[in-house]
């Protein structure tokens, strides 16, 4: 009997994943619901489990891209069902398939033996064949090797592809966020228990300006620009390695202490890998922030399939001039990167003076967040 281990679908628009981590080799025996492959897509590490207890015979290895719903291995009850199994796959499918031949010197593909005496130890592949003008690695005194894979990968990829299939272009504003830090700063005495964040406070009063510049909340689908009405904001959290986007849905409808509790609590299920794939998807609008690095300003990357996002950098004290006198005020910089072949700069540059508008009268902002 065959089991077959196949991709789930991780994302709305994630058409392949990559192979991580094999945790098995060829013709090991597994239990039920034992992890027998870690997958990543859009920066999310998901263990694939055996459906049964049998003979596990991986048909993708570390580093492989796998379509949504394909084969990545099978669990048979004995070799020989494996082997039955093989002569209908798919040419594809069968290029990957182990060899079964039970020669002591002969390693398989995976670089295991698939016999039952010792495993050989697995051989890693080079990401790809080094070209002419490639960096010469011999003679040269090497700190480390980071295998370049998993979420590192996955966010390259991501990050070129975002590049290459728009018109990204980055316009900035300097905003005096002093009256909203006094305001942050009475609201963290009036509800100590949940610290509330500028991060939290933008995450709202985005969810209301981008109401007022549809283009801003949308995407391209097809031949076609989509204005979203749900305000389902992407919230940047930098993990060890590297950045994910948890989103918070329909941010305009919660209350501020609602969007604080929420963000705290998927940037630390972020942080713990628990959070699932679905709460990745279905962002509208992506806000990232500088936190507590020393980074003025930015020009942050939009997340596909979205057309804009918000960078904003270090939040502090500066000189600045403000009713006709030269004083310290606390300033940042709000960098909005929009796809231009979508938005026009100068749509874009207004949407950027009304969120400098609402963040700098307590008049408005107030409204917004009580």
């Amino acid at each position: 009997m065959i089991s077959e281990i196949r991709v789930p679908k991780l994302g709305m628009t994630q058409a392949d994943i990559t192979v991580v981590e094999l945790t098995r080799a060829n013709a090991d025996h597994v239990t039920a619901n034992e992890t027998v492959a870690v997958i990543e897509t859009a920066k999310v590490t998901y263990d694939l489990q055996a459906p049964v207890a049998g003979l596990i015979f991986y048909l993708k290895q570390v580093k492989d891209k796998v379509r949504v719903g394909g084969l990545l291995a099978v669990v048979a009850d004995r070799r020989e069902a494996f082997a039955e199994f093989r002569t209908g796959l798919l040419p594809e499918e069968e290029a990957q398939a182990p060899s079964l031949v039970q020669e002591e010197d002969a390693d398989a593909e995976w670089g295991v033996r698939l016999s039952f005496d010792a495993q050989a130890p697995r051989q890693p592949r080079s990401l790809s064949p080094a070209p002419a003008a490639m960096i010469d690695l011999r003679d040269r005194k090497i700190l480390k090797r980071i295998p370049f894979l998993g979420m590192r990968r996955t966010i390259a990829d991501n990050l070129v592809a975002s590049l290459q299939t728009g018109a990204q272009l980055t316009v900035v504003a300097e905003t005096d966020m002093t009256e909203l830090a006094d305001f942050r700063n009475e609201l963290r005495l009036d509800y100590p228990d949940t610290r509330i964040t500028f991060v939290d406070l933008l995450v709202k009063i985005l969810a209301f300006a981008l109401k007022e510049f549809p283009l801003l909340n949308s995407a391209v689908v097809g031949d076609e620009i989509i204005c979203w009405d749900e305000y389902h904001l992407g919230v940047a959290v930098a993990l060890e390695g590297g950045l994910v986007v948890p989103v918070v849905r329909n941010a305009e409808r919660k209350s501020l202490i609602a969007v604080s509790r929420e963000i705290k609590k998927l940037s630390r299920k972020a942080r713990q890998n628990e959070l699932e794939p679905a709460a990745y998807e279905g962002g509208t609008f992506t806000l990232s922030s500088g936190g507590r690095v020393e980074t003025d300003f930015m020009t942050p990357i939009i997340n596909p399939p979205q057309n804009a996002i918000l960078g904003i950098g270090k939040i502090g004290p500066k000189p600045a001039v403000y009713r006709g006198q030269l004083t310290i005020r606390t300033m940042a910089y709000l960098c909005l990167t929009h796809d231009h072949r979508v938005i026009d700069g100068v749509p874009a540059s207004l949407f950027l003076g009304r969120l400098k508008e609402i963040i700098e009268q307590r008049a408005l902002f107030a409204k917004i967040l009580r």
